[in-house]
């Protein structure tokens, strides 16, 4: 039986690429395929980021919990809108500093233009049909690819790259210098600082290694720097799809000139998220309640 074209969540988990890094570059590949001939290129990048985003986060925990594709596959375009208003709205329940260092990624659910709305319901269906939601709820293949930074480097030209200086590691090599950094003694609670983390692909493979190793990596501080604020957002959400923990620090400026004023900057800006959240518990208005998200302590009633 099929919703939408859709199988249900074990049918679709049977059907996907055995491989986690395969899994991935076909969830980039179909949304940017749709977004392409739906959106004509590269236009609304942080809508067409950050609508993977959001669903990337409503996945569950787990590759046998539940299946909430149902839920989003019957919704019109506005419908949808309210649904990844109530994801972001749990993002910044769990982790307001988190969720303000990605608001590239859903400022603009506060005041959306018609263009960035329309048909955006079938653009989620795409990627649920491509099987997001099961790819994120399994750490193996959550930690095996960077599906955020595969989806950015596809809708940024050539040209744009070269302007900016930007290059997209791939997570094999990030994955062979993870193992060899990884391979001398780190012990729990060290710092690991990424001054030009991109989206975050080097914490991803650092973090796979840990998990091989036998390590948590939750038992770290991580704190993941980039000049580009839409990839300094795409790290705020990684860390959470790839359980890096609560000691995450997510920046954007540059680290290497001034250090001590973007650390004064982070901490600020985490001291406002936190007192922000505790004045307005919630983000966006919305009519959606959320089920029950993967870091939340009890569902929702």
């Amino acid at each position: 039986m099929t919703l939408y074209g859709i199988p249900p969540a074990g049918m679709r988990r049977a059907m996907a690429p055995e491989s986690g890094r395969d899994h991935a570059h076909a969830i980039a590949d179909a949304a940017h395929a749709w977004w392409v001939t739906n959106r004509g290129g590269s236009s609304g990048r942080a809508v067409a980021v950050g609508t993977l985003a959001a669903l990337a986060l409503s996945a569950p925990s787990r590759a046998e919990g539940p299946d909430y594709g149902p839920l989003l596959l019957l919704l019109d375009d506005a419908q949808l809108v309210d649904a990844l208003r109530a994801c972001w709205n749990s993002f910044w329940t769990y982790a307001p500093d988190l969720t303000e260092a990605a608001r590239p990624l859903h400022d603009w659910l506060s005041h959306p233009a018609d263009s960035d709305v329309q048909g955006l319901s079938d653009y989620a269906r795409v990627l649920i049909r491509a099987g997001l939601l099961e790819y994120c709820s399994d750490i193996t293949r959550a930690q095996s690819d960077d599906v955020l930074g595969l989806l950015i480097t596809r809708m940024r030209s050539y040209s744009e790259r070269q302007s900016t200086g930007e290059f997209f590691t791939p997570a094999v090599a990030t994955d062979f210098m993870s193992d060899v950094v990884f391979s001398s003694d780190r012990r729990p609670g060290d710092l690991l600082l990424e001054p030009a983390a991109g989206t975050g692909t080097m914490a991803r493979s650092a973090a796979a290694t840990m998990r091989f190793l036998g390590t948590d990596p939750a038992a770290y501080h991580w704190w993941l720097n980039d000049l580009d604020p839409l990839n300094a957002a795409c790290c705020a959400v990684n860390a959470q799809l790839w359980r890096l923990g609560r000691q995450v620090t997510v920046s954007c400026g540059d680290a290497l000139k001034h250090p001590r004023l973007l650390e004064e900057a982070v901490r600020e800006r985490a001291n406002r998220a936190i007192a922000e959240q505790k004045a307005r518990p919630v983000l966006y208005p919305t009519s959606t309640r959320p089920p029950f998200w993967p870091w939340q302590s009890v569902p929702p009633s």
